[in-house]
């Protein structure tokens, strides 16, 4: 089935920007709230819990949304290289 992963990047100062970022996969086990996502972007999957899990049938898609990531601060060059990261990684973002 194919799933999508959600994780948003809320960073507070010096300017307030949400990020979001998603990575589609196939896969016949479907996580469920609290589990924790392995993926190669994350050295520890602790950090990485499931907090929701839509299925939207008609499509037959689910959206797999992870537990969201709190930055106190960061310059516009440590965001983009964070979201470099995650796009060597096989994911996409809606900034940078």
């Amino acid at each position: 089935m194919e799933m999508t992963l959600y994780r948003t990047i809320n960073v507070k100062i010096p300017e307030e920007k949400v990020i979001t970022l998603t990575k589609l996969f196939e896969s016949i086990n479907i996580p469920r709230k609290g589990d924790f996502i392995k993926d190669s972007m994350f050295v520890d999957p602790v950090e990485i819990e499931v907090i929701s899990v839509e299925k939207n049938k008609a499509a037959e898609t689910i959206a797999i949304h992870l537990r969201p990531l709190e930055i106190n601060y960061a310059t516009d060059e440590h965001n983009k290289n964070m979201v470099n990261a995650y796009k060597a990684n096989g994911w996409t973002s809606d900034t940078y």
